[in-house]
């Protein structure tokens, strides 16, 4: 059996301000694509399907989309497990009747092995948890570190061999797994991290927490389908494909939307050129003032990032000692800070501006 291992979406997630709601609309599609192309037998998504706990509408009918493709249209089951992002409680509604249509959807960890039997292939279920989640479920158990809890979790669930594939769907962070700017919350380090030897019972762990894909032994994170941080752009995102019959996994590549790219360069250089790309500039030789930004986005609509390499060379701020700092007023620090990040001046519409919010905050 194939099978399509896929996690974080992310759904309802702003980069930087901006709505991805139609990249991630076509990356859904594409995901659905894949699986038909593939001719999987099933779907595993793992965790952090939503950007936070509670979304809006319209990330609530991306996922309902989704889920309608692929259940009730393509007939395949999709198994589900909450990351830390998803509130575990709301995505788990309907459960059983959901599980009738295909959509097995699992919340919060508790005492008994939730599982999905696929047959040849046994999927066990384990959504992020806690030491709070561990004690509930284990009386007398006092693991001390989420990695502890998670453990703890993994034994119980460890399946015994016979003869079928077994598969854990978790959402974590394991030991060795390199992590992101993008994997906010990720549990990463130290005694944060589960080790590798906790998911041995299992002949694969399709795990979902970090973004960039990656393998470690019988450990994959298929990583985001979409770049969600500027330290990712050129990163080849997608969804892995798992046969169950020899265990093999390889990466499949997601088109985005639209590309994610980083440019430096000189000031002429840039607006030599230009990109429908969401951006990163870095301009060399110039402070990133409003006039800059303004001529940037005409050859860049999509510039989300302009920023100077002068302020970055410079240290990362004015040189300014904390006696200096404690004489001047909050008008006058400002000012300086104005100065440096723009190279102008400000006026007195600004400082009126200042003033208020100043009064405002004292105020309250």
């Amino acid at each position: 059996m194939k099978i399509l291992h896929t996690s974080d979406w992310h759904l309802g997630l702003d980069f930087y301000g901006v709505s991805l709601l139609e990249d991630q609309a076509a990356m859904l599609e594409r995901v659905a694509e894949i699986a038909a192309r593939e001719g999987v037998g099933a779907v595993l998504v793992a965790g952090d399907v939503f950007d936070r706990a509670v979304v809006g509408a319209e990330a609530m009918r991306l996922y309902e989309q989704a889920m309608r493709r692929l259940c009730l249209e393509m007939r395949l089951p999709v198994v589900v497990c909450a990351g830390n992002h998803d509130g575990a409680t709301r995505l788990s509604l309907l459960r059983e009747l959901l599980a009738s249509a295909g959509l097995h959807v699992f919340g919060r960890a508790g005492a008994q092995d939730d599982a999905v039997d696929l047959g040849d292939a046994v999927i066990h279920v384990l959504p992020y948890c806690t030491t709070d989640d561990a004690r509930a479920a284990f009386p007398g158990e006092n693991p001390g570190s989420a990695a502890e809890a998670t453990a703890l979790f993994l034994q119980k669930r460890a399946p015994r061999p016979d003869g079928r594939f077994h598969i854990l769907l978790g959402h974590c962070f394991a030991a060795g797994g390199q992590a992101g700017r993008s994997d906010r919350a990720a549990a990463v380090g130290g005694a944060l991290a589960v080790p590798l030897e906790a998911f041995a019972p299992f002949d694969y762990a399709a795990l979902g927490h970090l973004h960039r894909a990656q393998q470690l032994g019988s450990v994959r994170y298929s990583g985001a389908p979409l770049v969600y941080a500027f330290d990712e752009a050129g990163q080849q995102k997608g969804v892995t494909i798992l046969d169950t019959e020899d265990g093999s996994a390889r990466f499949v590549p997601v088109v985005p939307r639209r590309e994610t790219l980083c440019r430096e360069g000189t000031l002429d250089e840039l607006l030599s050129g230009g990109s429908e790309a969401y951006m990163k500039l870095t301009v060399r030789d110039a402070l990133a003032t409003s006039s800059v930004q303004e001529a940037l986005r005409k050859k860049y609509p999509n510039a989300l990032v302009i920023e100077s390499g002068m302020e970055m060379q410079s240290g990362g701020g004015p040189a300014l000692s904390a006696r200096e700092a404690a004489a001047d007023s909050p008008l006058r620090l400002a000012e300086k800070f104005y100065l440096y990040k723009t190279g102008l001046e400000m006026d007195e519409e600004q400082r009126a501006w200042f003033r208020a919010a100043v009064e405002e905050a004292e105020r309250e």
